[in-house]
């Protein structure tokens, strides 16, 4: 299943949560990344190949975009390195400012109904007929998540690195924080910061680095 995050807008909620998993656990490094705002997707590779793409869909089954995903120059057809015999790993296609602007002024010229914002024009560009459209419109991707059952890691961070050097695209942005205060600085940075991006976001994921430890909580 590709179920949903819980969420917050309260500071006083997150630190509950933080104080609760502390209890819990006692020490623990969290791993903060930004949010990307576009359409959830979950990619399967066998002997280091892409097999299928498919998006959350109603979070037990989704579409098979695989033929369009095929075209998104940051996924990787093909692996290098150490990379599983099988595995999946999750991410966001989502589209560039940049991408967004030019298809609207495109859609806008020939008198066809605009893209409310970025995030509705990846949906649509997934949902394409015809691959040769996908590959025109400037799709990206960042991934985030194995979601195998079986991995040689201890961490999400290493499986971060890992999945970089097999050759996904994983975000540069990602911090590991050993504090309350640390994750809230993360926050209050990119609350800001994300305003310069080329890209659009949604807000901050907070995960638990240590998968052991992630298994304790339940």
């Amino acid at each position: 299943p590709m179920q949903s995050l819980s969420n917050t807008y309260s500071s006083e909620e997150l630190g509950e949560w933080i104080d609760r998993i502390v209890k819990q656990i006692g020490d623990v490094e969290f791993i903060c990344e930004l949010k990307f705002d576009g359409t959830a997707i979950s990619l399967t590779y066998e002997n280091g190949k892409l097999l299928r793409a498919v998006t959350r869909g109603d979070g037990e089954s989704g579409d098979d975009v695989t033929a369009n995903v095929r075209t998104i120059g940051s996924i990787p057809l093909a692996l290098t390195g150490d990379y599983p015999a099988e595995f999946e790993i999750r991410g966001e296609a989502f589209m560039l400012y940049a991408s967004f602007d030019c298809l609207d002024a495109e859609r806008e010229a020939a008198g066809e109904q605009l893209f409310a914002n970025p995030r509705n024009a990846a949906a649509g560009t997934l949902k394409q007929q015809q691959s040769s459209i996908v590959a025109k419109r400037g799709l990206d991707c960042t991934l985030y998540q194995i979601a195998s059952r079986e991995l040689p890691f201890s961490t999400h961070w290493e499986a971060l690195e890992s999945a970089s050097r097999w050759g996904f695209k994983v975000s540069e942005h990602a911090r590991i924080c050993r504090s309350a205060e640390e994750v809230r600085a993360f926050i209050e940075h990119w609350d800001t910061a994300r305003k310069e991006l080329p890209f659009p976001t949604d807000g901050v994921v907070i995960k638990v680095n240590d998968f052991a430890k992630r298994r304790r909580l339940g």
